[in-house]
């Protein structure tokens, strides 16, 4: 059975600058952000993939439970490598998949990848909701990223990222 994949990240993109955190908790999820995915999952029927730093840590994936975030799996864990290469690694693994999207504020080296990427100081609006609706139903092949100059700047960030860890 062929199925659809949305791989999601969760800070940016679930939680956003005006995201309620009053005593600044690390892992926190905005309800109202979190009701826009899975309104976009029930109408899609598409399964997320974490792709989420929380997946890394498991306090954070307790978080993402806590949380209700239906996730289905994570990307695997490829240490000094790109979020593309990850994400390349789950595809070649599970050949069924035949549509996906990918949610993320940050570019990280998605450049030919089906990236739709809200602000940080939003998180996922409408408009990405339907954008990826599209996109899944096979109705759009029009993806929504930053601009270059934002695409350029996050790449170059997420190499010195990757350097110092």
């Amino acid at each position: 059975m062929s199925r659809k994949v949305i791989f999601l990240d969760i800070d940016g993109v679930l939680n956003c600058d005006k995201t309620p955190n009053p005593r600044k908790f690390p892992y926190v999820v905005d309800k109202r952000l979190l009701a826009r995915l899975k309104r976009l999952l029930a109408k899609t029927r598409a399964q997320v993939v974490l792709t989420s730093s929380w997946r890394l840590d498991p306090v954070g994936l307790l978080a993402a439970k806590y949380w209700r975030i239906p996730f289905v799996d994570t990307l695997p864990d490829l240490p000094k490598k790109a979020r593309r290469d990850e994400i390349l690694s789950w595809l070649a693994a599970h050949p069924k998949t035949r549509r996906y999207a990918i949610i993320d504020d940050e570019d990280d080296g998605l450049d030919e990848l089906p990236l739709f990427q809200p602000s940080s100081k939003t998180g996922i609006t409408p408009e990405i909701v339907r954008g990826v609706q599209r996109y899944l139903s096979g109705a759009s092949d029009k993806t929504m990223r930053a601009s270059l100059v934002i695409r350029v700047g996050q790449n170059i960030h997420s190499l010195f990222k990757r350097k110092k860890s």
